[in-house]
């Protein structure tokens, strides 16, 4: 424990898991009523804080006071303590009990201004001759290294000492000062004290509190990642990789190819990050808009995107994978601005019509003559039709949910863990949320290419297999997609039944069908309506399976038919490809 220049005490040092301080100091005053303990922050404690932990938290655990007259030779005598009343924290009586669990809790909230504790004994206590006071300050939490860092120690003769923690000790000072002698940041601290307890301003920071409540509603939660050690670790080459031989030291840096590290900014990941982004490098900003192009246009500008180096592909258009990267930087680094300029440019607007010319010439589409046609991924595929069904749950964030798969999935033999169906509405989120199991994936985003998480994929293969078929037309999460199709059809559809198939087939394909489009749907319907009128046993239990309900008074056969006719549109092409 050090004692610095404004009579506060800052202890230095390796952080133990628990500790005691004990502070002996002499006093003239012969009518002690109470002690007042000041928790400070300090820039030397871990993000300058009040804690010695990186968790930013302080639990003092006991508040041990005793006495003995000044000079003199006897022991101390314990100082029963009455009360103890704290600004800031919580459970101040828990540094007073019997129980070293409980006790005095700050956390990084708390100490905004000050915290500060103050303990009255059960009578005031003190010597003629003066005072020797014995002060142990217990940090017995079960917690690690909740203890305090910086803190300050006074004590008073005041009648009712209790009135000294109504308004913080810092102010206390500054309000002792004259107020023509005060510095500007004296003033300052003042002013905004003032208007943290002004009774007339009680509106406001009511209001201010709703407004704060609702941002820390919408605001995500964050998770502590990493953080830099205060001294840096001492890195070796190892000789043949063994850890028992080390060589020679090595030290952080960038390749001696690219721009280096500004002179004075030190060797860590906020260097390296600033380094990253810098005007200077050029590799950053076309590797990232690479990709932004690919999920596009199916195809990186360079084909290669896990790859920029002299084993990949060269790029198609150097000069306008150039004019992104600058325009990424331009814009600041905005992602969303890139996929606006994307999406708005006249190469991502043509036809996907394709003419035999321009297929002899450009087979793989490289010179941008068209837009290439791009199957939808595997989570999309799903999500889409959801979305046409008006089924799809768009709820943000939570926990992973668990929708329709096939049965036996997760039967392993080393594994007793169950699929548990989620509940409805969550059987409908998006894709992004489905769990997700390397041994057992989720069969239908399989089926559709997607990887299996066990290597880094930054390009997606696609193919064309008979499965993806049998997938789309008889799994529960698409056959439920058709019932929530056709319920659209016949809640929100016009009438006449070439009408209700041109509004289900724009629904699906966002384009109005022809003439022999419209026919050979409105015959299908027509075909499964007087096929189902005659089994009724098939038309209940394609109206009535899953969670899709038919309309209210909705005839089963109908509702059954224009579920096959849904099942189809969903089917088609079209519905699944971007073109």
């Amino acid at each position: 424990l050090r004692r610095l220049d404004d009579d506060s005490i800052l202890a230095s040092g390796r952080p133990t898991d628990r500790d005691a301080y004990m502070v002996i100091a002499d006093t003239d005053a012969a009518q002690i009523s109470g002690i007042r303990l000041e928790v400070l922050r300090d820039a030397s404690l871990p993000d300058g804080g009040v804690s010695r932990s990186s968790s930013g938290e302080v639990t003092l655990t006991g508040f041990n006071l005793e006495a003995k007259p000044a000079g003199s030779r006897a022991d101390f005598k314990a100082i029963p303590l009455g009360d103890a009343i704290s600004r800031g924290g919580s459970n101040i009586k828990g540094a007073v009990d019997d129980d070293p669990a409980s006790g005095w809790t700050l956390r990084p909230g708390d100490t905004g201004l000050e915290a500060q504790a103050i303990f009255v004994p059960k009578k005031p206590f003190g010597f003629p001759e003066g005072t020797r006071l014995r002060i142990r300050l217990e940090h017995e939490s079960p917690a690690a290294q909740r203890i305090m860092g910086r803190f300050r120690l006074a004590m008073t003769s005041a009648k009712d000492p209790r009135v000294g923690n109504e308004i913080p000790a810092a102010i206390q000072a500054i309000l002792a000062i004259p107020p023509a002698k005060r510095t500007q940041t004296q003033a300052d601290s003042l002013g905004t004290y003032y208007l943290s307890m002004a009774p007339a301003l009680d509106p406001v920071r009511e209001r201010l509190g709703r407004l704060r409540g609702t941002w820390n509603d919408l605001s995500y939660p964050s998770t502590f990642v990493m953080k830099e050690l205060p001294e840096p670790r001492v890195s070796n080459v190892l000789i043949r990789g063994s850890y028992l031989s080390k060589g020679k030291q090595v030290t952080p840096g960038v390749p001696t190819m690219f721009n280096q590290l500004p002179g004075n900014a030190p060797p860590n990941r906020l260097s390296l990050a600033r380094w990253l982004v810098t005007t200077d490098n050029p590799l950053v900003a076309r590797v990232t808009v690479n990709r932004l192009w690919m999920e596009h246009f199916g195809k990186g500008i360079v084909e290669t995107v896990e790859d920029f180096g002299s084993r990949g592909e060269p790029p198609s258009h150097p000069e306008l994978l150039d004019w992104l990267a600058t325009e990424l930087v331009r814009q600041r680094w905005s992602i969303k601005a890139m996929h606006r300029l994307i999406v708005t440019s006249a190469a991502y607007r043509q036809s996907s019509l394709v003419t035999p010319e321009a297929l002899r010439k450009d087979p793989a589409d490289r010179l941008l003559t068209r837009f290439p046609r791009l199957r939808l991924e595997a989570e999309l595929i799903r999500d889409n039709a959801l979305s046409i069904a008006g089924l799809l749950n768009a709820i943000t964030g939570g926990p992973s949910v668990f929708p329709f798969q096939p049965e036996g999935i997760w039967n392993l033999v080393y594994n007793s863990d169950k699929w548990r169906l989620s509940e409805r509405e969550d059987r409908y989120r998006r894709g992004l949320y489905t769990f997700a199991r390397r041994t057992a994936p989720y069969p239908s985003f399989m089926t559709f290419d997607a990887p299996s998480r066990e290597t880094i994929c930054t390009r997606r293969t696609s193919t064309n297999t008979p499965l993806q078929a049998l997938d789309t037309l008889n799994d529960p999460v698409f056959f439920d997609a058709a019932r929530g199709l056709a319920r659209r059809i016949l809640l929100d559809g016009p009438p006449g039944i070439p009408e209700k198939v041109s509004f289900a087939f724009r629904l699906c394909t966002a384009r109005t069908p022809d003439q022999r489009e419209t026919d050979r749907l409105v015959a299908l319907f027509d075909k499964e309506l007087e096929r189902l009128k005659t089994n009724n046993v098939s038309a209940k239990k394609i109206a009535s399976g899953g969670d899709v309900a038919a309309p209210p008074d909705a005839d089963p056969a109908t509702f059954a038919a224009w579920t096959v006719v849904s099942n189809v549109l969903l089917n088609l092409d079209e519905t699944l490809t971007k073109d």
